[in-house]
């Protein structure tokens, strides 16, 4: 019996499995032992998976050449191809277009200028899933430089898109300067 035991400590011991009697047949410790070993690296890997899936952050700006965006006919997508920053890839510089990859709570911001501007106003429209959510603009006729920004906390599901708009004879200012951004980050899976 002494043999038995030191048996059943030694294959116990590696996983702390505790067979259900003091004495207990080899190939079924063994047995829950690998029951054990694959529960926790399963466990392990879809932890690892999940807290990969909700690192989720973007921030982009209107790349390159510096020049004044529109005034266009009809309301325009912006495209903010100077990427700064997009953990969970999330965020498309050719569309414009944020994919919330999870069901949760987001943070997203934007940002305007313009500069010698006498004619046209500035502004922002921020969609959701085609739905206008607001609109961002000011006065830029008078030649001063303009600044606008907002910010919205979104709930949103896996799938939704977020992007923005210049509205139809609004102008923006574009370059490598970053004056025009927009960025968004998970604040908390739900």
């Amino acid at each position: 019996t002494h043999m038995a035991h030191s048996k059943y400590t030694y294959l116990t011991n590696a996983f702390h499995v505790h067979c259900p009697t003091y004495f207990c047949v080899p190939d079924i410790c063994q047995y829950m032992k690998y029951i054990k070993f694959v529960y926790v690296t399963i466990k392990w890997k879809d932890s690892e998976s999940r807290a990969r899936r909700t690192k989720v952050a973007f921030s982009a700006g209107i790349g390159p050449p510096q020049r004044i965006l529109g005034p266009f006919n009809v309301e325009t997508n912006l495209i903010y191809s100077k990427v700064l920053t997009n953990i969970g890839e999330a965020y498309n510089s050719h569309t414009g277009v944020f994919t919330a990859p999870v069901r949760g709570v987001y943070y997203i911001r934007f940002t305007g200028s313009e500069y010698g501007n006498t004619s046209n106003n500035i502004g922002v429209n921020l969609y959701k899933n085609g739905q206008n959510l607001l609109h961002l603009g000011e006065n830029g006729s008078d030649g001063l430089a303009k600044h606008i920004s907002s910010g919205v906390t979104l709930e949103l599901e896996a799938g939704d898109v977020v992007y923005t708009r210049l509205p139809a004879n609004y102008v923006l200012w574009g370059g490598s300067d970053f004056r025009t951004t927009f960025s968004g980050f998970l604040i908390f899976p739900m």
